[in-house]
């Protein structure tokens, strides 16, 4: 057909629209710093632990992957500057300033603790990667509509804290009292004991031993307090002073005979007996879409915040092997991993 023909450049034209369209819709796929030289955005990122953790790399991995899936590259497009609180989660206020001090463009944590040291420091959007919260703790209006800076996703870990609890009576049927460390001054942790110890523990038959643990100097006591109230398993928390001390948690459950249950699959890969939780790496990947839509102009206040809906069951068979126990079968088929 002719171009000159009236038919010919209609269709020319609607052509040209089409292009052009695909045209705009690649560009929208490359971050403004990629298009016009500007200076990278910066994440500013509160951790617990060391740098020296191993635990960071993967999470860390996770959420450059996820950025780089939005178009947004690592040392190109984005800076990511990590913190880590140590042992101790009393840096969170200084560190979530150092951030602040640094103008980043968005900041990521996934402990209550941090989230609360970054809401006090600034008004800088914040991204959860499976912090957990509920509507309750006050963090946000409501999932729906969090009305701040503060998005993101959650974990569910009052509900999925209960699976722990009915995985270490499958384990050792025999257990009456269940000592949970936790620690009371983060609202998270204290809201889950309350949970576990006033609905759950009683539904199967169970008496709480408290474990509180708010400080590394802690440790001693509550491994007396262990000791001393004959609890003859334990749920562990991930509040940060916690998670830092897994491995002498680990440690000390071996030596005592007891078995373990926690909600973070590193801890059971750092010699706890189970953990049943979310996937933590799979929660920073996909809050990296929180970044990028941020990156993008977004509202915090009206992007609604999503509940982590994926999970995983490890088992850890050396640290059974250690403990003298048996594994059932219906818990190995269930398992996503098997450390042997």
């Amino acid at each position: 057909m002719s171009l000159g023909s009236p038919r010919g450049y209609v269709m020319t034209a609607m052509a040209f629209r089409g292009a052009l369209a695909a045209l705009l819709s690649l560009i929208a796929l490359f971050p403004a710093a990629a298009q016009d030289g500007a200076t990278p955005r910066r994440v500013g990122i509160l951790f617990s632990g060391l740098p020296s953790d191993p635990a960071a790399i993967p999470v860390r991995q996770a959420l450059a992957d996820g950025l780089r899936e939005h178009g947004w590259e690592e040392g190109r497009d984005v800076l990511l500057e990590v913190r880590f609180a140590g042992p101790d989660p009393a840096s969170y206020p200084a560190l979530a300033a150092n951030l602040v001090a640094l103008k980043v463009d968005v900041i990521m944590t996934a402990n209550t603790q941090a989230l609360e040291a970054a809401r006090r420091a600034t008004t800088i959007p914040i991204v959860m990667a499976g912090a957990t919260v509920s509507e309750k703790l006050g963090f946000v209006a409501s999932f729906a509509r969090p009305g701040g800076n503060i998005t993101g996703l959650v974990n569910q870990a009052e509900t999925v804290s209960g699976k722990a609890l009915q995985l270490l009576k499958e384990i050792k049927p025999g257990i009456e009292r269940v000592g949970i460390v936790y620690s009371p001054d983060n609202i998270a942790s204290a809201a889950t004991f309350k949970a576990q110890q006033e609905e759950m523990a009683p539904r199967l038959g169970l008496v709480v031993v408290p474990v509180p643990v708010s400080k590394p100097a802690d440790f001693d006591a509550a491994f007396a307090t262990i000791v001393r109230e004959r609890a003859q398993a334990l749920i562990v928390y991930q509040p940060p002073v916690v998670f830092a001390h897994r491995a002498r948690i680990a440690a000390f459950a071996i030596e005592q005979r007891l078995p373990t249950a926690c909600l973070l699959s590193v801890m059971a890969r750092d010699g706890l007996l189970i953990s049943y939780g979310y996937n933590n790496s799979a929660s920073w990947r996909r809050a990296a879409w929180y970044v990028d839509r941020i990156f993008r102009g977004a509202n915090p206040a009206e992007m609604p915040i999503e509940q982590v809906d994926r999970f995983e069951l490890v088992v850890n068979l050396r640290t059974a092997r250690q403990l003298g126990v048996t594994i059932p079968a219906s818990i190995l088929l269930r398992a996503d991993e098997v450390i042997e």
